[in-house]
């Protein structure tokens, strides 16, 4: 074959190699310190807690059936030395003012923040201290960088992802296990050393073992900020997109009272539980808002609170 002709050849083979749909299962970096991708088939699942479940929530059912596109999913979070790359890369300020990071309990401490906590961390933990407007910017970063759309994970695709094809409270069954998550104490809010878990705050990345999915740290550890508003089930989407409604929340329902009235999307659900949570909150229905009273979700950041990134597959 002539030069020309296999030169020709092997860009369309590498261009068509390229383009190819990954397979579920299939792991992927799209640049050196990028992280690291799961692909995640599609499928349908009943989203929700079972009425019977122990440690069930109000707002945490009715179930309802959820039919998930394929996307990509980090395998870990977002760890520490990630994001210190990116500030690096962006020149963004350290700001401070982090609760749950520095013996403050929830009040907000001026001088703690992703960089400076009060508990051990090093750049293989998932960062924490960390609002979901910075986790938006940080995918947006990775988007300009890879020119692939990377994202938050819907609620949905957060659940789906988490559950792995179970049903099961956990997806390893159905009692929590210290063998398989970093969580709390029985009672809230205090780390919790017993067994593979050895840690009272948090743990590094991968410490524990993945799901189905070959995800880490669904469960535990930190809290995962996904891209919905606070919405009850009933008012979630079939497709699993994200609820982004910023109409005032209804009185009465699953939300406090001083909610009602309240743009919906001046709050955003965050889901998994983290290392200070009690076992009933690391459940795979599990679900979490922030931000609390007398916070704004432009300023609201916690030492129990980070986020992993999802990705558009091409």
């Amino acid at each position: 074959m002539p030069l020309a002709l296999f030169l020709l050849a092997l860009l369309l083979w590498s261009q068509t190699a390229a383009a190819a749909p990954r397979p579920p299962g299939h792991a992927f970096r799209d640049c050196p310190n990028c992280p690291e991708m799961m692909v995640i088939p599609a499928g349908d699942f009943m989203m929700g807690a079972p009425a019977g479940e122990p440690g069930r929530d109000a707002w945490d059912g009715p179930q309802r059936r959820v039919t998930i596109k394929p996307f990509a999913a980090g395998k870990f979070d977002v760890t520490r030395g990630q994001w210190a790359a990116f500030v690096a890369a962006t020149k963004r300020p350290v700001v401070g003012g982090c609760s749950w990071a520095s013996g403050s309990g929830p009040k907000p401490d001026p001088d703690a923040s992703w960089a400076k906590v009060v508990f051990p961390q090093d750049d293989t933990h998932p960062v924490v201290c960390v609002t979901w407007q910075d986790a938006q910017d940080y995918a947006r970063w990775l988007s300009a960088r890879t020119h692939h759309r990377y994202r938050l994970l819907t609620e949905a695709e957060w659940e789906y992802a988490a559950r792995a094809g179970t049903a099961t409270t956990y997806p390893w069954g159905p009692a929590p296990s210290h063998e398989q998550a970093n969580y709390g104490a029985e009672s809230c809010c205090s780390g919790l050393a017993a067994g593979r878990d050895r840690w009272e705050s948090t743990s590094p990345v991968g410490a524990f073992p993945p799901n189905a999915f070959g995800l880490y740290d669904m469960h535990g550890n930190v809290l995962q900020w996904v891209q919905d508003c606070l919405h009850s089930y009933d008012a979630g989407k079939a497709d699993g997109s994200a609820y982004e409604d910023p109409a005032p929340l209804p009185p009465g329902g699953p939300y406090p009272k001083p909610l009602a009235g309240m743009s919906a999307c001046n709050f955003r659900m965050l889901r998994g539980g983290d290392w200070g949570d009690p076992p009933r909150m690391i459940r795979s229905a599990f679900r979490n808002y922030a931000p609390p009273k007398d916070s704004t979700i432009a300023d609201y950041k916690s030492g129990g609170a980070g986020f992993r990134v999802a990705r558009d597959l091409d």
